[in-house]
């Protein structure tokens, strides 16, 4: 019976993964596979450039649409380590005492890096994210704001206040922690999505909340934003609620620019590009984030901050960026 379901849900994701690569080569490319060509230099049937060139030419300049293609993410990732690499570094000893305090920090290295660098490049002003638990993602998403500017703001949701407890003070102002469940307080009014540029969701690991959340959060967002959700590609491609966020990604048109830092498959299922782990673990150590690794630096879980596991299941997307 255990073999039969494994089987079906095999048969599901497949079907979905089909879905997926069906729609975006017909709505981003022409004459190759989806994550080949940057949005801007696809071309309609008669030669001429998609209609909006402006958004097209700026999609083109934007991280993920680097990170999502497989001929073009070494060299985009290359250039983060090397502009925010230190940074990383001189956070990791902070946040392995807070691990170390809290027990409480089961999101990846390379994920975690990854927000951590998004943030840095997209600036973003107000973020939102769901939910903080007692607060590992929201440090590295507050650290990166604190070196952004003054006024980016990350506002919190979530249904208990243990992450208020161990918030660094000096983020206090301009961290806004809710206590709530997030749908209600959307159905309500209370919360406007639409104020958020950067969405962050790590929460209840369950097909019908990620279908609510789907439907809310990232079907009516209006505004420009990136995107990343949690524990949603694990070792066999899947995860517990990945198979709502997979249908919803493969039928939005307003989704671009998909990949994952799962070490498997990065940066996508179609295109994971052979030998990787080496090149970002050489990366890492170039700028301290990690010991030296060799001879396993083709290990993802070398070194790692707290825990010993570094599959990465997080995807990243770029939403309303056409």
């Amino acid at each position: 019976m255990k073999n039969s379901r494994c089987l079906v849900l095999a048969v599901i994701i497949m079907i979905v993964l089909n879905l997926f690569l069906t729609h975006h080569i017909l709505t981003t490319t022409t004459t190759t596979d989806i994550s080949i060509l940057p949005r801007s230099e696809q071309t309609t049937s008669s030669g001429s450039r998609n209609a909006d060139d402006a958004s097209s030419i700026s999609n083109d300049k934007t991280p993920l649409s680097s990170l999502s293609n497989h001929t073009l993410f070494l060299s985009r990732i290359t250039e983060l380590y090397n502009k925010y690499g230190h940074e990383i570094t001189s956070y990791r000893p902070f946040m392995r005492d807070w691990c170390n305090r809290t027990r409480s920090c089961k999101f990846c290295d390379y994920e975690v890096e990854m927000l951590y660098m998004l943030i840095r490049e997209y600036k973003p002003q107000r973020v939102f994210e769901m939910a903080p638990n007692l607060g590992y993602s929201t440090h590295w998403i507050l650290q990166a704001l604190h070196k952004n500017d003054n006024t980016s703001e990350l506002h919190s949701y979530d249904i208990h206040e243990k992450s208020k407890k161990w918030m660094k003070q000096e983020f206090e102002s301009r961290w806004k922690f809710t206590l709530g469940d997030y749908a209600k307080l959307y159905d309500s009014g209370e919360l406007i999505m639409d104020e958020y540029d950067f969405i962050f969701i790590d929460a209840l690991h369950e097909p019908a909340f990620s279908r609510g959340y789907c439907k809310r959060i990232l079907a009516q967002h209006k505004r420009k934003a990136v995107v990343a959700i949690h524990d949603i590609v694990d070792a066999n491609g899947d995860g517990r609620e990945s198979s709502e966020v997979y249908k919803h990604v493969a039928m939005n048109n307003y989704i671009h620019n998909v990949f994952t830092m799962a070490d498997q498959y990065i940066p996508n299922f179609v295109h994971p590009i052979e030998g990787i782990i080496t090149k970002i673990n050489d990366l890492r150590v170039k700028q301290g984030v990690i010991k030296p690794c060799k001879p396993n630096c083709h290990k993802s879980g070398h070194d790692t901050l707290y825990i010993e596991t570094n599959n990465s299941p997080t995807i990243f997307f770029e939403l309303n960026y056409t």
